[in-house]
């Protein structure tokens, strides 16, 4: 449970945080997508509470399945784009996405074939473009995934 005091900062457990200087991935969620303004100048309104301050730049909508995404959003004047970097059906569910993904990363896979041979590279350095090249690829946008239960 968490509580939120102007003077004292936040507790969280048994731990207190008195200097929140800085927040970030904040995911917020609603059902009723006339509600998309209202929620996120409540989450704003509370940031403010603790010294935070929402990048407008940074905040994004995401319409997952419940209707079309609007054409734009503002809160006080501050524009709120539209995020449309993951494919998501109708379900709600993100397995175009998923698939486009993993195809993706299966290509550049095959495309590294010739590192993937070669003998004067070590297997740490093997794993590093692995890591560097294909799950990169693979996962990203991964964090606005959905998964089916």
């Amino acid at each position: 449970m968490s509580r939120c005091s102007n003077n004292l900062g936040i507790t969280l457990g048994d731990a207190v945080f008195t200097d929140l200087d800085y927040a970030d991935d904040a995911v917020l969620f609603t059902r009723d997508s006339g509600r998309w303004q209202v929620d996120i100048k409540r989450f704003d309104e509370a940031a403010t509470t603790m010294d935070l301050q929402t990048s407008w730049e940074k905040t994004k909508l995401q319409n997952i399945g419940h209707g079309r995404p609007p054409q734009s959003v503002s809160v006080d004047g501050h524009p709120v784009a539209v995020y449309l970097g993951s494919t998501v059906d109708s379900t709600g569910y993100s397995s175009t996405a998923i698939l486009r993904r993993v195809g993706l990363a299966s290509s550049v896979m095959g495309q590294l074939d010739r590192v993937w041979r070669q003998n004067r590279l070590s297997l740490a350095t093997k794993l590093r473009i692995y890591s560097t090249c294909v799950l990169a690829v693979g996962f990203h946008g991964a964090e606005t995934w959905t998964k089916e239960d």
